[in-house]
């Protein structure tokens, strides 16, 4: 009996210590490892995220994703192949198909509370909800990644991967390494002074990215072809990760219908040139991503080269150069700030 007491007793010593730095597996898969775990440091506040066993789990966690998003639009595409653009953008309405189903159907199978794609969708539908699309109000500003990618994150912006937290941000990443989660908590409170401790490496600068090169930077450019009925949104954006830097191009199309906008599908071409650039801004590594042309509402094109921070940046004006298709119009845009 008495040893009975004594392993309860330390039973309850080893748990009330362990609060200090707290991960609890909310949902787990044994084969993939993506867990949704919550992480403490014995106050009531946490934190609630993924987490990847490594940066290429992570990375092909969303080349996973794209690729089902990329095959459930392809299966309804196939299926009503014979419609006009405007037919087919009726028939979405009329089925209920949901370009996202791929992405939510991953949110509930790790019972995730919130993402950030939610959040963006949110905004996206209020933006919408005007008789003027304006550009500047736009929320692919404020989260500036992939749907894929916004799928991983927490409302915060949020991941972890190994033993690091990352948070992603319209202005630059933030990586608090060794599980720091005091540091975490207090960057999720808004608390910007913790990015000088020493757990901390991050790609926000302090003048903003003002400079000739950049590490983190993006522009949306808007094309109202048809006044007052058709528009299209090109972005461009460089980023530099923990692990890689990223030249991007995307194209978006919207069609207004009464008082509101709606995303709109049409044949859409977009390909992307990248002039990576050092630390020093001297050239590095030139890439093209070769075209890609798809009836959609939105397509994206990426040239990624994997590089441990601060590898690589943008210059402004030449690094990222995008080039665009839509309605018969042929069109170049250039990362410029």
């Amino acid at each position: 009996m008495k040893n009975l007491v004594y392993l309860f007793v330390m039973a309850i010593i080893l748990a009330s210590c362990s609060k200090d730095k707290v991960v609890e597996q909310q949902s787990s898969d044994n084969k993939n490892e993506i867990r949704l775990v919550t992480l403490t440091d014995g106050s009531k506040t946490g934190v609630t995220l993924l987490e990847f066993s490594s940066v290429e789990h992570y990375e092909a966690t969303i080349s996973t994703l794209q690729t089902q998003m990329e095959q459930h639009e392809d299966a309804f595409l196939a299926a009503w192949s014979s419609l006009s653009d405007d037919d087919l953008n009726a028939k979405e309405d009329e089925i209920g198909f949901v370009d996202h189903q791929p992405l939510i159907d991953f949110e509930n199978e790790y019972n995730i509370p919130s993402t950030l794609r939610q959040v963006f969708v949110a905004a996206e539908q209020q933006w919408l909800n005007n008789n003027d699309l304006v550009v500047e109000n736009s929320p692919s500003i404020a989260y500036p990644f992939g749907m894929a990618e916004l799928t991983l994150l927490n409302t915060d912006g949020m991941v972890k991967i190994g033993d690091n937290i990352i948070q992603l941000t319209k202005r630059g990443f933030i990586q608090i390494a060794n599980l720091d989660i005091a540091t975490v908590i207090r960057i999720k409170n808004g608390d910007m002074t913790a990015l000088q401790e020493p757990s901390v490496t991050t790609s926000i600068e302090d003048d903003g990215g003002k400079g000739e090169c950049t590490n983190w930077k993006g522009k949306d450019i808007p094309d109202e072809y048809v006044t007052g009925s058709r528009k299209v949104i090109k972005h461009v954006h460089f980023h530099s990760y923990p692990w890689k830097g990223v030249g991007s191009v995307e194209i978006t199309s919207y069609k207004k219908q009464g008082n509101r906008w709606k995303k709109y599908k049409m044949n859409l071409g977009v390909a992307v040139q990248t002039d990576f650039r050092n630390n020093n801004c001297t050239n590095t590594l030139l890439k093209w991503s070769g075209w890609k042309y798809k009836k959609a509402k939105s397509i994206e094109r990426n040239n990624p080269s994997w590089g441990a921070y601060p590898q690589y940046r943008a210059q402004k004006a030449v690094s990222v150069i995008g080039q665009f298709n839509y309605a018969g119009i042929s069109n170049m845009n250039c990362l410029t700030w």
